[in-house]
Protein backbone atom coordinates (compact mmCIF):
# COMPACT_ATOMS: atom_id res chain seq x y z
CA UNK A 1 0.00 0.00 0.00
CA UNK A 2 2.83 2.11 1.03
CA UNK A 3 4.34 1.96 -2.20
CA UNK A 4 1.66 1.99 -4.42
CA UNK A 5 0.93 5.52 -2.64
CA UNK A 6 4.12 6.65 -3.31
CA UNK A 7 4.75 5.90 -6.99
CA UNK A 8 1.46 6.85 -7.84
CA UNK A 9 1.81 11.00 -8.06
CA UNK A 10 -1.72 11.08 -9.35
CA UNK A 11 -3.48 9.70 -6.13
CA UNK A 12 -1.09 11.67 -3.52
CA UNK A 13 -1.90 14.76 -5.61
CA UNK A 14 -5.71 13.78 -5.09
CA UNK A 15 -5.67 13.24 -2.14
CA UNK A 16 -3.93 16.13 -0.47
CA UNK A 17 -6.29 18.05 -3.03
CA UNK A 18 -9.48 16.23 -1.21
CA UNK A 19 -7.86 17.31 2.56
CA UNK A 20 -7.37 20.70 1.19
CA UNK A 21 -10.86 21.30 0.59
CA UNK A 22 -12.32 19.32 3.31
CA UNK A 23 -10.46 21.53 5.83
CA UNK A 24 -11.62 24.50 4.50
CA UNK A 25 -15.02 23.68 3.89
CA UNK A 26 -14.69 22.70 7.91
CA UNK A 27 -13.19 25.72 8.62
CA UNK A 28 -16.22 27.35 7.43
CA UNK A 29 -19.02 25.43 9.00
CA UNK A 30 -16.96 24.37 11.97
CA UNK A 31 -19.11 25.93 15.25
CA UNK A 32 -17.07 28.55 17.03
CA UNK A 33 -17.40 28.76 20.97
CA UNK A 34 -14.91 30.69 23.88
CA UNK A 35 -14.86 28.06 25.84
CA UNK A 36 -16.30 24.58 25.29
CA UNK A 37 -19.65 23.29 27.50
CA UNK A 38 -18.57 21.35 30.20
CA UNK A 39 -20.82 18.92 32.08
CA UNK A 40 -22.43 20.37 35.12
CA UNK A 41 -22.94 18.08 38.31
CA UNK A 42 -22.91 20.74 40.49
CA UNK A 43 -26.09 22.65 41.75
CA UNK A 44 -27.72 25.23 44.37
CA UNK A 45 -30.94 25.11 46.13
CA UNK A 46 -31.80 28.39 47.20
CA UNK A 47 -34.74 29.07 49.80
CA UNK A 48 -36.00 32.07 51.29
CA UNK A 49 -37.92 32.73 55.06
CA UNK A 50 -38.06 35.94 55.18
CA UNK A 51 -37.25 36.80 59.47
CA UNK A 52 -36.35 34.20 60.08
CA UNK A 53 -33.11 33.07 62.55
CA UNK A 54 -30.14 30.46 61.19
CA UNK A 55 -31.64 28.09 63.71
CA UNK A 56 -35.13 28.24 62.39
CA UNK A 57 -34.22 28.22 58.70
CA UNK A 58 -32.39 24.79 59.66
CA UNK A 59 -34.89 22.98 61.23
CA UNK A 60 -38.00 24.31 59.03
CA UNK A 61 -36.21 24.50 55.70
CA UNK A 62 -32.80 22.76 55.28
CA UNK A 63 -33.62 19.92 56.93
CA UNK A 64 -36.55 18.78 55.71
CA UNK A 65 -34.60 19.70 51.85
CA UNK A 66 -32.00 17.35 52.84
CA UNK A 67 -34.24 14.06 53.74
CA UNK A 68 -36.09 14.94 50.76
CA UNK A 69 -33.47 14.64 48.49
CA UNK A 70 -31.27 11.90 49.97
CA UNK A 71 -33.16 9.99 48.47
CA UNK A 72 -32.08 10.36 45.07
CA UNK A 73 -28.78 8.21 44.27
CA UNK A 74 -27.97 10.29 41.66
CA UNK A 75 -27.02 12.66 44.08
CA UNK A 76 -22.93 12.14 45.19
CA UNK A 77 -22.65 14.90 48.28
CA UNK A 78 -25.10 17.29 49.87
CA UNK A 79 -23.99 20.21 51.66
CA UNK A 80 -26.39 23.00 53.20
CA UNK A 81 -25.66 26.23 54.89
CA UNK A 82 -28.77 27.84 57.10
CA UNK A 83 -28.64 32.04 57.64
CA UNK A 84 -30.83 34.68 58.50
CA UNK A 85 -33.78 34.46 56.38
CA UNK A 86 -32.23 32.28 53.58
CA UNK A 87 -31.40 28.43 53.22
CA UNK A 88 -28.89 27.36 50.40
CA UNK A 89 -28.32 23.39 49.80
CA UNK A 90 -25.59 22.41 47.65
CA UNK A 91 -25.84 19.22 45.35
CA UNK A 92 -23.12 17.32 43.59
CA UNK A 93 -23.75 14.25 41.52
CA UNK A 94 -21.51 11.48 40.85
CA UNK A 95 -18.81 11.72 38.36
CA UNK A 96 -20.52 8.88 36.29
CA UNK A 97 -23.32 11.22 35.34
CA UNK A 98 -22.90 11.96 31.93
CA UNK A 99 -26.55 13.70 31.24
CA UNK A 100 -27.39 15.78 34.79
CA UNK A 101 -30.44 16.73 32.92
CA UNK A 102 -33.17 13.88 33.57
CA UNK A 103 -31.50 14.01 37.49
CA UNK A 104 -32.13 18.05 37.95
CA UNK A 105 -35.57 17.11 36.95
CA UNK A 106 -36.16 14.52 39.84
CA UNK A 107 -34.58 17.32 42.27
CA UNK A 108 -37.29 19.56 41.03
CA UNK A 109 -39.94 17.06 41.28
CA UNK A 110 -39.13 16.95 44.83
CA UNK A 111 -38.57 20.35 45.73
CA UNK A 112 -42.06 20.91 44.79
CA UNK A 113 -43.17 18.12 47.32
CA UNK A 114 -41.33 19.23 49.54
CA UNK A 115 -43.14 22.75 49.12
CA UNK A 116 -45.80 21.86 51.02
CA UNK A 117 -44.22 20.97 54.18
CA UNK A 118 -42.37 24.14 54.31
CA UNK A 119 -43.89 27.27 56.40
CA UNK A 120 -46.44 29.24 54.83
CA UNK A 121 -44.12 32.17 54.70
CA UNK A 122 -41.35 30.36 52.91
CA UNK A 123 -40.87 31.16 49.05
CA UNK A 124 -41.14 28.30 47.38
CA UNK A 125 -37.28 26.56 46.68
CA UNK A 126 -35.71 27.28 43.23
CA UNK A 127 -32.72 24.86 41.91
CA UNK A 128 -29.52 27.24 40.06
CA UNK A 129 -28.81 24.10 37.76
CA UNK A 130 -27.63 26.68 35.05
CA UNK A 131 -24.42 29.06 36.21
CA UNK A 132 -21.57 27.30 34.20
CA UNK A 133 -21.62 28.77 31.31
CA UNK A 134 -21.02 32.42 30.33
CA UNK A 135 -23.12 35.00 28.66
CA UNK A 136 -21.86 35.40 25.12
CA UNK A 137 -23.06 39.17 24.91
CA UNK A 138 -24.34 41.94 27.79
CA UNK A 139 -25.66 44.82 26.25
CA UNK A 140 -27.00 47.56 28.20
CA UNK A 141 -29.75 50.35 27.95
CA UNK A 142 -28.29 53.48 29.55
CA UNK A 143 -30.06 56.86 30.31
CA UNK A 144 -28.41 59.27 28.66
CA UNK A 145 -28.70 63.55 29.44
CA UNK A 146 -28.79 65.67 32.36
CA UNK A 147 -32.55 64.98 33.24
CA UNK A 148 -33.23 62.51 36.24
CA UNK A 149 -33.66 58.69 35.18
CA UNK A 150 -36.40 57.56 34.86
CA UNK A 151 -36.24 53.28 35.78
CA UNK A 152 -39.70 52.98 34.87
CA UNK A 153 -38.85 54.04 31.31
CA UNK A 154 -35.33 51.98 31.08
CA UNK A 155 -37.09 48.94 32.88
CA UNK A 156 -39.91 48.98 29.42
CA UNK A 157 -37.31 49.70 26.77
CA UNK A 158 -34.92 46.88 28.60
CA UNK A 159 -37.79 44.24 28.36
CA UNK A 160 -38.68 45.03 25.13
CA UNK A 161 -34.99 44.44 23.94
CA UNK A 162 -34.91 41.05 25.70
CA UNK A 163 -38.52 40.13 24.17
CA UNK A 164 -36.53 40.82 20.81
CA UNK A 165 -33.43 39.13 21.46
CA UNK A 166 -35.31 35.67 22.09
CA UNK A 167 -36.55 35.68 18.85
CA UNK A 168 -33.08 35.82 17.39
CA UNK A 169 -32.44 31.88 16.02
CA UNK A 170 -30.03 29.99 18.37
CA UNK A 171 -30.36 32.04 21.26
CA UNK A 172 -30.22 29.77 24.43
CA UNK A 173 -31.46 32.46 27.15
CA UNK A 174 -31.83 36.22 27.81
CA UNK A 175 -31.59 37.76 31.32
CA UNK A 176 -32.71 40.52 32.02
CA UNK A 177 -30.80 42.59 35.48
CA UNK A 178 -31.39 45.57 36.92
CA UNK A 179 -34.84 46.21 36.07
CA UNK A 180 -37.33 47.63 38.96
CA UNK A 181 -40.36 45.66 39.84
CA UNK A 182 -43.38 47.92 39.15
CA UNK A 183 -46.39 47.78 41.99
CA UNK A 184 -49.58 49.52 42.10
CA UNK A 185 -49.12 51.88 45.64
CA UNK A 186 -52.51 52.09 47.42
CA UNK A 187 -52.43 55.16 49.66
CA UNK A 188 -54.98 55.74 52.02
CA UNK A 189 -55.72 58.59 54.17
CA UNK A 190 -56.31 57.00 57.62
CA UNK A 191 -58.91 59.92 58.72
CA UNK A 192 -60.95 59.58 56.39
CA UNK A 193 -61.28 55.81 56.30
CA UNK A 194 -62.01 55.66 60.11
CA UNK A 195 -64.44 58.15 59.36
CA UNK A 196 -66.23 55.91 56.98
CA UNK A 197 -65.59 52.72 59.38
CA UNK A 198 -63.41 51.33 57.16
CA UNK A 199 -60.08 49.45 58.04
CA UNK A 200 -57.02 48.60 56.42
CA UNK A 201 -57.95 44.81 56.12
CA UNK A 202 -61.57 46.06 54.86
CA UNK A 203 -59.94 48.03 51.94
CA UNK A 204 -57.80 44.76 51.11
CA UNK A 205 -60.25 42.59 50.73
CA UNK A 206 -62.61 45.11 48.53
CA UNK A 207 -59.81 45.82 46.27
CA UNK A 208 -58.88 41.92 45.88
CA UNK A 209 -62.66 41.06 45.25
CA UNK A 210 -62.79 44.09 42.41
CA UNK A 211 -60.26 42.24 40.26
CA UNK A 212 -62.34 40.07 37.38
CA UNK A 213 -60.02 37.34 36.67
CA UNK A 214 -61.88 34.19 36.86
CA UNK A 215 -64.58 32.67 34.93
CA UNK A 216 -68.10 33.01 35.03
CA UNK A 217 -69.59 30.33 33.59
CA UNK A 218 -69.74 28.41 29.93
CA UNK A 219 -72.05 28.53 27.22
CA UNK A 220 -72.08 25.35 25.50
CA UNK A 221 -73.87 24.07 22.26
CA UNK A 222 -73.69 21.62 19.61
CA UNK A 223 -71.30 23.45 18.03
CA UNK A 224 -69.29 25.63 20.16
CA UNK A 225 -67.94 25.95 24.32
CA UNK A 226 -67.53 29.43 24.64
CA UNK A 227 -66.19 30.85 28.36
CA UNK A 228 -68.04 33.95 30.10
CA UNK A 229 -65.47 36.65 31.79
CA UNK A 230 -67.01 39.55 33.74
CA UNK A 231 -65.87 42.75 32.11
CA UNK A 232 -63.54 44.49 34.99
CA UNK A 233 -60.50 43.11 36.24
CA UNK A 234 -57.72 45.78 36.81
CA UNK A 235 -56.14 47.31 33.38
CA UNK A 236 -55.31 50.75 34.43
CA UNK A 237 -54.64 52.87 37.71
CA UNK A 238 -58.14 54.99 36.83
CA UNK A 239 -59.73 51.08 37.18
CA UNK A 240 -58.65 51.01 40.53
CA UNK A 241 -59.19 54.47 41.50
CA UNK A 242 -63.33 53.23 40.41
CA UNK A 243 -63.56 51.11 43.02
CA UNK A 244 -66.63 51.42 45.12
CA UNK A 245 -66.39 51.33 49.10
CA UNK A 246 -69.64 52.26 50.51
CA UNK A 247 -72.74 53.17 48.96
CA UNK A 248 -75.82 54.42 50.53
CA UNK A 249 -80.10 54.80 49.70
CA UNK A 250 -79.45 58.02 48.00
CA UNK A 251 -77.23 56.59 45.52
CA UNK A 252 -74.14 58.08 47.12
CA UNK A 253 -71.29 56.19 46.16
CA UNK A 254 -67.86 56.58 47.89
CA UNK A 255 -65.08 54.99 45.40
CA UNK A 256 -60.58 54.29 46.63
CA UNK A 257 -59.62 57.33 44.62
CA UNK A 258 -61.83 59.55 47.08
CA UNK A 259 -60.23 58.27 50.24
CA UNK A 260 -56.64 57.19 48.81
CA UNK A 261 -53.70 58.55 46.28
CA UNK A 262 -53.61 55.56 43.74
CA UNK A 263 -50.21 55.67 41.66
CA UNK A 264 -47.81 53.60 40.07
CA UNK A 265 -44.78 53.07 41.28
CA UNK A 266 -41.21 51.65 41.62
CA UNK A 267 -41.21 48.41 44.46
CA UNK A 268 -37.99 50.15 46.85
CA UNK A 269 -35.98 48.81 48.06
CA UNK A 270 -35.23 47.60 45.14
CA UNK A 271 -34.10 44.05 44.42
CA UNK A 272 -30.94 44.43 42.21
CA UNK A 273 -29.57 47.32 40.79
CA UNK A 274 -27.57 47.39 37.66
CA UNK A 275 -24.86 50.66 37.42
CA UNK A 276 -22.99 51.13 34.12
CA UNK A 277 -20.10 53.88 34.46
CA UNK A 278 -21.88 55.09 37.97
CA UNK A 279 -25.54 55.51 36.11
CA UNK A 280 -28.45 53.47 36.75
CA UNK A 281 -29.06 50.64 33.77
CA UNK A 282 -30.31 47.62 33.12
CA UNK A 283 -28.45 44.85 31.23
CA UNK A 284 -29.69 42.56 29.00
CA UNK A 285 -27.82 39.19 29.48
CA UNK A 286 -28.02 36.78 26.22
CA UNK A 287 -26.47 33.36 25.80
CA UNK A 288 -26.73 31.64 22.05
CA UNK A 289 -27.02 27.84 22.05
CA UNK A 290 -24.00 25.11 22.04
CA UNK A 291 -22.69 23.89 18.47
CA UNK A 292 -23.32 26.84 16.35
CA UNK A 293 -20.81 29.70 15.12
CA UNK A 294 -20.57 32.53 17.46
CA UNK A 295 -19.47 35.33 14.80
CA UNK A 296 -22.79 34.24 12.98
CA UNK A 297 -25.06 34.50 15.88
CA UNK A 298 -23.38 37.50 17.26
CA UNK A 299 -23.89 39.07 13.28
CA UNK A 300 -27.88 39.01 14.16
CA UNK A 301 -27.55 40.32 17.80
CA UNK A 302 -26.09 43.34 16.23
CA UNK A 303 -28.33 43.68 13.49
CA UNK A 304 -31.50 43.37 16.13
CA UNK A 305 -30.04 45.75 18.60
CA UNK A 306 -28.68 48.39 15.65
CA UNK A 307 -33.24 48.14 14.44
CA UNK A 308 -33.68 48.65 18.16
CA UNK A 309 -31.75 51.70 18.44
CA UNK A 310 -33.76 53.65 15.81
CA UNK A 311 -37.03 52.78 18.00
CA UNK A 312 -35.36 54.79 21.09
CA UNK A 313 -36.10 58.06 22.21
CA UNK A 314 -33.27 60.58 22.75
CA UNK A 315 -32.91 60.04 26.16
CA UNK A 316 -31.54 56.44 25.67
CA UNK A 317 -28.95 54.87 24.11
CA UNK A 318 -27.58 50.94 24.22
CA UNK A 319 -23.85 49.58 24.69
CA UNK A 320 -22.53 46.57 24.29
CA UNK A 321 -20.82 45.98 27.88
CA UNK A 322 -19.15 42.45 26.52
CA UNK A 323 -19.08 40.39 23.35
CA UNK A 324 -17.72 36.88 23.50
CA UNK A 325 -17.31 36.58 19.07
CA UNK A 326 -14.70 39.47 19.97
CA UNK A 327 -12.46 37.05 22.14
CA UNK A 328 -13.16 33.96 19.88
CA UNK A 329 -11.65 35.95 16.77
CA UNK A 330 -8.49 37.03 18.50
CA UNK A 331 -8.20 33.40 19.86
CA UNK A 332 -8.27 32.09 16.06
CA UNK A 333 -6.04 35.36 14.63
CA UNK A 334 -3.80 34.42 17.32
CA UNK A 335 -3.72 30.35 16.00
CA UNK A 336 -3.07 31.92 12.32
CA UNK A 337 -0.40 33.93 14.00
CA UNK A 338 1.11 31.30 15.62
CA UNK A 339 1.35 28.60 12.50
CA UNK A 340 2.60 31.56 10.64
CA UNK A 341 5.83 32.31 12.88
CA UNK A 342 6.13 28.21 13.01
CA UNK A 343 6.38 28.37 9.41
CA UNK A 344 8.75 30.65 9.51
CA UNK A 345 11.22 29.47 11.70
CA UNK A 346 10.76 25.84 10.91
CA UNK A 347 11.63 26.95 7.28
CA UNK A 348 14.51 28.95 8.26
CA UNK A 349 15.93 26.16 10.78
CA UNK A 350 15.54 23.38 7.97
CA UNK A 351 16.79 25.60 5.74
CA UNK A 352 19.89 25.82 7.46
CA UNK A 353 20.20 22.56 8.60
CA UNK A 354 18.72 20.10 6.36
CA UNK A 355 18.20 21.93 2.74
CA UNK A 356 15.63 23.84 0.90
CA UNK A 357 14.00 20.20 0.15
CA UNK A 358 13.32 18.98 3.57
CA UNK A 359 12.44 22.34 4.70
CA UNK A 360 10.00 22.61 1.67
CA UNK A 361 7.99 19.15 2.67
CA UNK A 362 8.24 19.81 6.98
CA UNK A 363 6.70 23.38 6.45
CA UNK A 364 4.04 22.16 4.22
CA UNK A 365 2.85 19.11 6.18
CA UNK A 366 1.44 22.36 9.11
CA UNK A 367 -1.34 23.46 7.25
CA UNK A 368 -1.90 19.87 5.69
CA UNK A 369 -1.99 19.02 9.61
CA UNK A 370 -4.59 21.56 10.67
CA UNK A 371 -7.00 21.25 7.82
CA UNK A 372 -6.82 17.47 8.59
CA UNK A 373 -7.35 18.39 12.29
CA UNK A 374 -10.52 20.34 11.51
CA UNK A 375 -11.60 17.75 9.10
CA UNK A 376 -11.61 15.24 11.96
CA UNK A 377 -13.09 17.50 13.96
CA UNK A 378 -16.17 18.79 11.84
CA UNK A 379 -16.82 14.89 11.59
CA UNK A 380 -16.49 14.01 15.34
CA UNK A 381 -18.81 17.17 15.67
CA UNK A 382 -15.92 19.18 18.15
CA UNK A 383 -16.39 23.10 18.21
CA UNK A 384 -13.46 25.03 17.70
CA UNK A 385 -12.72 26.82 20.82
CA UNK A 386 -9.88 27.83 23.45
CA UNK A 387 -9.40 24.18 24.29
CA UNK A 388 -9.26 22.60 20.71
CA UNK A 389 -7.12 25.74 19.80
CA UNK A 390 -4.46 24.58 22.39
CA UNK A 391 -5.10 20.76 21.71
CA UNK A 392 -4.19 22.32 18.11
CA UNK A 393 -1.41 24.03 18.60
CA UNK A 394 0.00 20.97 20.67
CA UNK A 395 -0.85 18.68 17.74
CA UNK A 396 1.45 21.23 14.98
CA UNK A 397 4.21 20.78 17.72
CA UNK A 398 4.23 16.88 17.44
CA UNK A 399 3.42 16.43 14.01
CA UNK A 400 6.81 19.15 12.95
CA UNK A 401 8.90 16.80 15.48
CA UNK A 402 7.54 14.17 13.55
CA UNK A 403 8.02 15.48 10.00
CA UNK A 404 11.42 16.52 10.82
CA UNK A 405 12.83 13.08 11.82
CA UNK A 406 10.95 11.24 8.61
CA UNK A 407 12.42 14.07 6.27
CA UNK A 408 15.95 13.64 7.86
CA UNK A 409 15.83 9.65 7.71
CA UNK A 410 14.55 9.99 3.70
CA UNK A 411 17.46 12.43 3.05
CA UNK A 412 19.94 9.74 4.11
CA UNK A 413 18.68 7.03 2.75
CA UNK A 414 18.79 9.37 -0.38
CA UNK A 415 22.46 9.72 -0.01
CA UNK A 416 23.33 6.76 0.39
CA UNK A 417 22.19 5.76 -3.24
CA UNK A 418 18.43 4.76 -2.61
CA UNK A 419 15.56 5.93 -4.77
CA UNK A 420 13.25 8.22 -3.89
CA UNK A 421 10.54 5.65 -3.49
CA UNK A 422 12.51 3.47 -1.93
CA UNK A 423 14.02 5.94 0.80
CA UNK A 424 9.85 7.00 1.27
CA UNK A 425 9.19 2.86 2.24
CA UNK A 426 12.02 1.77 4.07
CA UNK A 427 11.53 5.62 6.41
CA UNK A 428 8.04 4.70 7.04
CA UNK A 429 8.72 0.98 7.70
CA UNK A 430 11.73 1.79 10.46
CA UNK A 431 9.84 4.86 12.15
CA UNK A 432 5.89 4.37 12.04
CA UNK A 433 6.06 2.79 15.24
CA UNK A 434 8.61 4.15 17.13
CA UNK A 435 6.67 7.80 16.18
CA UNK A 436 3.30 6.22 16.76
CA UNK A 437 4.14 4.97 19.98
CA UNK A 438 5.60 8.45 20.70
CA UNK A 439 2.14 10.87 19.46
CA UNK A 440 0.10 7.97 21.42
CA UNK A 441 1.70 8.57 24.74
CA UNK A 442 1.19 12.53 24.55
CA UNK A 443 -2.47 11.84 23.14
CA UNK A 444 -3.13 9.60 26.02
CA UNK A 445 -1.85 12.20 28.38
CA UNK A 446 -3.44 15.29 27.52
CA UNK A 447 -6.96 13.07 27.14
CA UNK A 448 -6.54 11.69 31.17
CA UNK A 449 -6.12 15.51 32.11
CA UNK A 450 -9.33 16.72 29.64
CA UNK A 451 -11.39 13.66 31.40
CA UNK A 452 -10.18 15.63 35.23
CA UNK A 453 -11.24 18.72 33.98
CA UNK A 454 -14.38 17.36 32.80
CA UNK A 455 -15.40 15.39 35.73
CA UNK A 456 -14.45 17.40 38.38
Amino acid sequence: MIKAFTENNRLMALLIILLIVAGLGSLATLPRTEDPRITNRIASVLTVLPGASAERVEALVTEKIEQKLRKLADINRITSTSRPGISIVQLKLHDTITDPVPVWSRVRDLLNDVTSELPPAAVAPRLEDDRGYAYTQLIAVKWQGDSAVDLTTLGRYGKELQNQLKVVAGTDIVSLFGRGEEQILVEIDKHLAANLSLSTQAISNIILAADAKVSAGNIINDYNQMQIEVAGSFDSVERIRQIPLLNDSHGGVVRLGDIANVSKKLQWPAQEIALVDGQYAVVVSTRMLPNLRIDKWSAKVDDVVAAFNQQLPYSLTTEVLFDQSQYTEDRLQDLVDNILIGFSIIAVVLLVTLGWRAALIVTLSLPLTVLFTLTVMNYYGLPIHQMSVTGLVVALGIMVDNAIVMADTIQKRRQQGLTASAAVQGAVKHLWLPLLGSTLTTILAFADSNDARTIG
